[in-house]
């Protein structure tokens, strides 16, 4: 996959992302119906599910990132926004790298290859 693809998936990725978020605070307080998945076997299902994506895919950035100070303030976003911390960041990283494999493996890695 091309980098600008990458790039295009990412951007698109974390608008969807912000414009669900904010969509859904305009419809209705989030610890009002937030609340209700916790209720339905399907909804605990799919917060499961969602919690180990984004577990995973902080990992892969704590493991890019050089700083234990930067890991962490994207594991506070990524807690608080979700996807689309991990998207931004993505999105971040494909701007500043002209090759997938440092992408992939962060710039200091990158380094040592």
């Amino acid at each position: 996959m091309p980098l600008r693809t990458i790039r295009l998936l990412a951007a698109f990725g974390l608008g969807a992302m912000l414009g669900a978020i904010l969509a859904g605070f305009a419809a209705a307080p989030f610890l009002e119906q937030g609340g209700q998945l916790l209720e339905l076997a399907w909804g605990r299902v799919t917060l499961v599910d969602l919690e180990l994506a984004l577990v995973f895919g902080w990992l892969w950035i704590a493991w890019r990132e050089a700083s234990v100070a930067r890991a962490l303030l994207w594991a506070a976003l990524t807690l608080v926004t979700g996807s689309a911390a991990l998207f931004g960041y993505l999105l971040g990283a494909a701007l500043r790298t002209e090759d997938i494999p440092a992408l992939l493996i962060g710039p200091r890695r990158a380094g040592e290859r």
